[in-house]
């Protein structure tokens, strides 16, 4: 079992990101994104309007998404 600790720049508190493994855009569509990086996610909230939070989130990997990269 991989885990891994992530995090998410954002304005907003998010506490249950959710997964979805269908959408309608390859690109970025229902993205969620996040990095290893604290120092990334920092960056990334501090150029969202209000507030500038950085989410933090043990993600541990699930076998049925062997392909997903961190």
């Amino acid at each position: 079992m991989n885990k891994n600790r992530i995090y998410q720049g954002n304005n907003v508190i998010v506490e249950k990101p959710r997964i979805m493994i269908h959408g309608h855009y390859k690109d970025s569509g229902y993205g969620f994104y996040c990095t290893k990086l604290e120092k990334q996610a920092k960056r990334w909230a501090l150029t969202k309007r209000w507030e500038s939070i950085v989410n933090s989130y043990l993600y541990i990997q699930d076998d049925k998404f062997e392909d997903a990269q961190f």
